[in-house]
């Protein structure tokens, strides 16, 4: 049986270690047995003495267990049935390297299946985070393409979301630029499908783009969805760029972690990479199991090299509690060792009401993602974006949206679908 003092280790494990954090759920006798049995199933991989696993290998390559805590903490008799842990193992990353495939697979592969047990965080040594891709831009390098160095950002996501000729969907993009906004993406639904093939699509897109640009003197991106096979995809975002785009999108949790790492580390894809939300649900959505969903749209895809995410929020569609998007929040902007910052993108039936709450909560280094509340405005999609940017002017310059009478696009889109509080 295991000898769970080999798998102890000194309260700061140091350069050479990631720290994993669980939630662990359990009705196990010994707390401290439970979290070096996990440990070990990481990385020397049996719960039985083998040959070879001598003292020197165990200590350049097992998972040491750095805390244990119980929730509540008894100090007397423990009473009978489940117990809750929170558990620190803090791992040699040489055992994995500078790849997040095999640091998930080493953090949280076979023990997810261990029961009620939840990932909770990982902090990352700073050669490591060093070592893995990161944002090429970042919230400041793509404030520098578009050349707004403060106000919240305006992204819009084509709709109808599929079943558009690349003709019509481009007359919806050229509409929303012209009307203020500044970044322009596919749904996460659209990628190459027979009645929008990708190769089309990114020649008319481009071409409506650049129009709106003469004509609103702003700088514009669109990000098409590059989402596919990794082969596929890689050779699309290179023809993607060879062909004047300024960005790609993927969606980031079908497609792999490891695939937008490949995105972010060819020479060949200099662009901004566009991260999608969707499928998340399906790991971060149980209490007792998957991972945090602040570790999931936090520092996972900030390491891997997304420069822009859209994110679950709790103001639209989406169910998740403020307290867990605040910290996706801070997973994206907080200070990573030199890891550049993630621009959030908050969707999910945003509409112009909400800005007063979203520049309450966040700042002002935020993109606003919307759909319908641009496309589904009474005068039209170029009047939804200009009632957002109407709106942005306004907050940012010290006013409220008791002056939105001398906005009629804006005034307009309060009346469709109210809010303009900040707690509201």
């Amino acid at each position: 049986m295991i000898d769970f003092y080999k798998f102890m280790l000194a309260e700061q494990a140091g350069e050479d270690h990631l720290l994993a954090t669980y939630l662990v759920y359990s009705e196990a006798a010994n707390g401290l047995k439970l979290a070096a049995t996990l440990a070990s199933e990481q990385t020397s991989g049996t719960w039985v003495e083998v040959p070879g696993g001598d003292e020197r290998l165990l200590a350049g390559h097992a998972g040491q267990v750095v805390a244990v805590h119980e929730v509540p903490s008894h100090e007397t008799s423990q009473p009978p049935g489940e117990r809750c842990f929170i558990i620190r193992i803090a791992y040699p990353w040489v055992n994995f390297g500078p790849q997040l495939p095999m640091l998930l697979t080493t953090v949280f592969g076979n023990i997810s299946m261990f029961g009620r047990i939840k990932l909770l965080d990982i902090q990352v040594p700073e050669a490591l985070a060093q070592a893995l891709p990161g944002p090429r831009f970042g919230i400041a390098g793509i404030r520098k393409l578009l050349g707004v160095p403060k106000r919240p950002l305006l992204n819009t996501m084509i709709k109808p979301s599929i079943g558009l000729t690349p003709e019509q969907g481009a007359e919806l993009l050229y509409q929303a630029a012209v009307g203020g906004t500044d970044i322009i993406k596919d749904d996460e639904v659209l990628a190459d499908p027979e009645v929008s093939p990708f190769t089309r699509r990114l020649s008319v897109y481009l071409e409506r783009l650049e129009k709106s640009e003469k004509e609103s003197g702003e700088k514009k991106i669109y990000a098409i969805n590059v989402t596919d096979e990794p082969a596929r995809c890689l050779e699309k975002a290179e023809a993607a760029v060879e062909s004047g785009a300024r960005a790609v999108m993927i969606n980031y949790l079908p497609a792999g972690l490891g695939l937008v790492s490949s995105l972010a580390r060819s020479p060949k894809i200099g662009v901004p990479i566009l991260g999608h939300l969707d499928f998340g649900g399906a790991i971060y959505g149980s209490p007792f199991h998957g991972i945090s969903s602040a570790l999931l749209y936090g520092k996972l895809p900030r390491l891997a090299g997304i420069d822009l995410l859209t994110i679950p929020t709790p103001y639209g569609k989406f169910d998740l509690s403020p307290e867990k998007y605040l910290g996706i929040i801070m997973g994206l902007r907080r200070p990573l060792h030199q890891v550049r910052r993630t621009f959030p993108i908050i969707g999910g039936g945003i509409k112009q009401g909400d800005l007063p709450r979203l520049l309450q909560d966040l700042g002002p280094e935020f993109i606003v993602g919307a759909g319908g509340a641009i496309y589904g405005h009474p005068q039209g999609p170029a009047a939804g974006a200009r009632a957002f940017r109407q709106g942005i002017e306004l907050l940012i310059s010290g006013g409220d949206f008791r002056a939105a009478e001398g906005c009629p696009e804006l005034q307009s889109a309060l009346e469709k679908w109210g809010g303009g509080t900040a707690d509201g």
